[in-house]
């Protein structure tokens, strides 16, 4: 934790801008904190005191006018106690003045002054009050400071070796680079930090990272704002993806009952013109027939399926798509084949997609 820092009260009395020393009167006209005790509070009635009022005399009998301040030594570090939840924080010292931002239970503030049962705080870039009682101060915060401390470590290295143990002689299970950030997430053992990197846990050579301890902090409105924004696109990405994987997979489901019907005919003759699917039929009339029994209309020749569904590209194709050539057509099986109408010689069987160059993939599934 940073340095502890303790205010207290300096009490002095106060006639007609003479400051009383025990044995001594000194007229008081400038006032300059000594660099070895704290900063005295302004004295009404006083302007000004003397530098050397300080160094010499107030230094001196220093014990005389310092007294404990009603809230007892503090640590200008504290720590949110609100559990699981959050305490707003204000504009002013009153429930009823407006919210600036929210303090969460994991959050760390610094105390910039008290006003009765409220304190001024700064915890990131939210600066307002809170009430005293949602924090751990003092003696409290020092108890409670491990459980809001965390630590983080920069990788040094251009490439550090991520390992399944606390050795060189250990599984290297990734591999993380120069500046990276990644948060240690336990002790350190024999010189080795435990990081996770994504799914991966693992241990670092303390050699080759430099520690950060850091905290959490309070959000504003405006940034709990963005945040909210943030996950809410972030939510309907996810939907609009997971959903577009639904489709892909009910047409690719779709597509396999096509491809797995259509290859019952397989050695079945080629007739020029035909359309049965058992006596013959030519390319188009088997790509028209095997998907009329889906109830599907398809039409007649290749150069009108050209047009039919949507194009996809040869990557995106899935088992069902129709592929089309200069005159021809067969139905994507996957892994880079077609079943299709091949020729008088072969009947209907399997041949390479790309055996010839490809006009365009239709889906019409």
């Amino acid at each position: 934790m940073k340095a502890v820092h303790m205010k207290q009260k300096l009490v002095i009395s106060v006639l007609a801008g003479i400051m009383m020393i025990p044995g001594s009167a000194i007229t008081a006209n400038a006032a300059d904190s000594s660099t070895d005790m704290p900063s005295a509070v302004p004295v009404a009635g006083i302007e000004s005191v003397l530098t050397d009022c300080y160094e010499n005399n107030v230094k001196q009998n220093i014990h005389l006018y310092l007294v404990k301040t009603e809230e007892g030594e503090y640590l200008n570090r504290a720590f949110s106690n609100t559990g699981d939840g959050y305490a707003y924080i204000r504009n002013a010292p009153d429930e009823k003045s407006d919210w600036i931002g929210k303090l969460y239970g994991n959050s760390t503030v610094t105390v910039l002054e008290y006003n009765k049962d409220w304190a001024k705080i700064q915890s990131g870039n939210a600066e307002g009050y809170v009430p005293v009682n949602v924090l751990y101060l003092g003696e409290e915060a020092q108890k409670h400071a491990a459980e809001y401390e965390k630590y983080q470590a920069t990788v040094t290295a251009d490439v550090l070796n991520v390992r399944a143990g606390q050795g060189t002689d250990t599984q290297v299970l990734t591999q993380v680079t120069l500046n990276q950030q990644y948060q240690i997430t336990g002790k350190p053992s024999k010189g080795w930090y435990p990081i996770q990197v994504g799914e991966i846990a693992g241990w670092v050579s303390g050699e080759y990272i430099n520690i950060e301890k850091i905290y959490s902090y309070a959000e504003t409105k405006a940034e709990e704002e963005e945040r909210l924004a943030r996950e809410a696109a972030q939510k309907a990405a996810e939907e609009a993806k997971a959903a577009e994987a639904a489709m892909i997979q009910s047409q690719s489901s779709a597509g396999q009952a096509v491809i797995d019907y259509a290859c019952q005919f397989i050695g079945n003759p080629y007739v020029w013109g035909g359309t049965s699917l058992t006596e013959g039929a030519d390319c188009s009339g088997f790509v028209q027939s095997v998907y009329a029994n889906f109830g599907i209309s398809l039409p007649r020749t290749t150069w009108d399926m050209e047009s039919v569904g949507v194009p996809v590209s040869y990557e995106e194709a899935m088992p069902g798509d129709i592929v089309l050539y200069d005159g021809h057509v067969g139905l994507y099986m996957g892994d880079g084949n077609i079943v299709n109408a091949m020729n008088e010689e072969d009947g209907i069987g399997i041949c390479s997609a790309t055996y010839t160059n490809i006009i365009t993939i239709r889906r019409v599934l």
